[in-house]
């Protein structure tokens, strides 16, 4: 066993058990990506399609975590990614399945008629903004400076040649920190992206405008501490990989997988949270979606589906908003039709493929 088919093994895991738990943990009123009122909520169609996107997902799941354990003395450790990209496709079909369905049956019957449909907003979202929790990145921190300081140790003890991804390379400056610069990189992002979503208008549902609104700034603190600890676990995975590399204690068998292990906690930590909360706070106690008590509901929110390609994809020109909530599982989606959100995206996808252009003119 070794660590890349181990991670391999726990990707596929982890998302056969979010693939199968993400209608449980979305908004009762946009299952599977279609909006609905909240009194359809419950309607016959949407428990139907439920049940079988369960029973779909629970199938690929079972027969994709079998192979890809099956199969992991008999290849490659890319072998596990291809498992998982069947898995996700498969998976997806089955999401598409459900959405149709449902959303022929609201056109069919017409669930938005005689409804006012409304935004909310909430003011006190500029005056009284949630803060930032950065005392939650200093365990990553601290992993990456540990890291710095024990390859700056290490560096003039170790060969003229050092193992990197499998290969032998000439020791360099580059070839031995390059995983500080993935941990540099991981942390610099998913913070940035945090600090994105918490300028992003939050998710508040008409019928219940300030009720959910307390619960979006629960959701997002709690949300915000598990990335951040998942943030710090991968830092960790990160460094477990580099002292290996550094030579500073070697393993086999199963000791081999040891650096995952705090990537796979990291996971289990978010889907926890994830769970306890559900998206937009919508399992945390105050009801879910109805009338809170705060006042006459305003209306129905908005029939927004025309903004939703395939129930997953955000594009609306007219909205300024750069994250927006998404509308399966736990999360945010770039609203596509948003320049800022392409700049931001290329800027992702640049740094990884600038460290992979530079390992490869170094002989990485």
């Amino acid at each position: 066993m070794t660590a890349g088919s181990l991670s391999g093994e726990v990707m596929v895991s982890f998302y056969a058990a979010a693939s199968c738990l993400a209608p449980a943990i979305t908004r009762p009123t946009v299952p599977f990506g279609v909006r609905v009122p909240p009194e359809r909520a419950n309607a016959p169609v949407i428990r139907q399609q439920r049940r079988a996107y369960y029973g779909r997902t629970a199938v690929i799941g079972a027969c994709c975590i079998i192979l890809v354990v099956l199969l992991r003395d008999h290849g490659s450790w890319w072998l596990s990614r291809i498992i998982l990209l069947a898995e996700i496709v498969a998976d997806l079909g089955c999401f598409l399945i459900a959405r149709n369905r449902i959303a022929a049956v609201k056109h069919a019957e017409r669930w938005y008629a005689g409804h006012r449909q409304v935004v909310a907003t909430d003011t006190s979202w500029r005056t009284d903004p949630p803060r930032f929790p950065v005392r939650w990145l200093i365990p990553a921190l601290t992993v990456i400076a540990a890291t710095i300081l024990i390859g700056a140790f290490r560096y003039p003890h170790l060969p003229a040649r050092v193992t990197v991804g499998g290969h032998l390379v000439p020791k360099s400056v580059i070839s031995v920190f390059a995983i500080v610069a993935a941990q540099l990189y991981v942390t610099a992002m998913w913070t940035g992206i945090m600090q994105i979503v918490y300028r992003s208008r939050p998710d508040i549902e008409a019928a219940d405008a300030a009720g959910s609104t307390r619960r979006y700034r629960r959701f997002l603190a709690a949300c915000t501490r598990a990335v951040l600890t998942l943030l710090a676990l991968v830092d960790l995975t990160l460094l477990l990989a580099a002292l290996r590399t550094w030579q500073v204690y070697r393993s086999s068998g199963i000791g081999s997988a040891l650096p995952v292990l705090p990537f796979a906690v990291g996971l289990l930590v978010l889907a926890a949270v994830s769970f306890r909360v559900g998206q937009g706070g919508s399992r945390l106690p105050g009801g879910h979606g109805g009338h809170g008590g705060d006042g006459p509901a305003a209306g129905t929110d908005r029939d927004d589906d025309r903004f939703w390609k395939a129930g997953l994809i955000y594009v609306n020109r007219d909205d300024p908003a750069l994250l927006v909530g998404s509308r399966f599982g736990v999360g945010w989606t770039f609203n596509l039709a948003n320049p800022t959100a392409w700049l931001v995206i290329a800027a992702i996808v640049a740094v990884p493929a600038g460290l992979i252009a530079i390992s490869a003119a170094i002989g990485m």
